[in-house]
């Protein structure tokens, strides 16, 4: 023979502070505020796990750029050597183009300048040459800049201006660039 109890369990109430609370309902809220407290702890857990992981990262970074101070120093006197010499080259490229080899360019000019075609200025700088002076005709002047631009080899001369107005007195002015040909830089 089964036997069942069908009657109603009778219910157990807590009081606390004075009030009453219903037995199955205290158990689930202290149940659930245990949740939440083992939860938060294991949250705090974690976090505190992390913090000292990150302190002894940090800590190692510290040794390690202390331990390397030296070589650090040897570096940064290496990196400005470094930058002083290329200072040096820049300034050596600049006034690379001084000396024997200007003379030389020059030479070629002074060679390549027909009778009947004077020179007031001739100006040498890193770019090329900027010249001026006068001629007695225009035929004279464009033979002159095509003989240029043949003196030096791998560059080639322009004319920048000309000036007829005083044709009769003072003869035919005008100014000349002689730079790198164009063609030869668009490589």
């Amino acid at each position: 023979m089964i036997r069942a109890n069908l009657l109603p369990r009778p219910k157990e109430t807590i009081a606390l502070f004075g009030f009453e609370l219903d037995g199955d309902y205290a158990r689930q809220a202290l149940v659930g505020f245990a949740v939440v407290i083992a939860v938060a702890l294991l949250g705090i857990g974690i976090e505190t796990m992390r913090t000292q992981r990150l302190e002894a990262a940090a800590r190692d970074a510290e040794s390690a750029l202390a331990a390397h101070g030296p070589a650090r120093i040897e570096s940064q006197r290496l990196a400005l050597d470094v930058a002083r010499y290329q200072e040096i080259a820049r300034e050596a490229a600049a006034v690379g183009r001084s000396g024997a080899t200007a003379a030389i360019e020059i030479a070629r000019i002074g060679n390549a300048v027909p009778e009947r075609v004077w020179l007031d200025s001739l100006a040498h700088s890193p770019s090329g040459f900027d010249l001026a002076g006068g001629t007695s005709s225009v035929d004279t002047l464009s033979g002159t800049i095509l003989t240029l631009g043949d003196a030096l080899p791998g560059r080639a001369a322009s004319l920048v201006s000309i000036d007829n107005r005083d044709a009769g007195a003072a003869g035919i002015r005008f100014a000349a660039r002689i730079a790198e040909n164009a063609t030869r830089t668009a490589r």
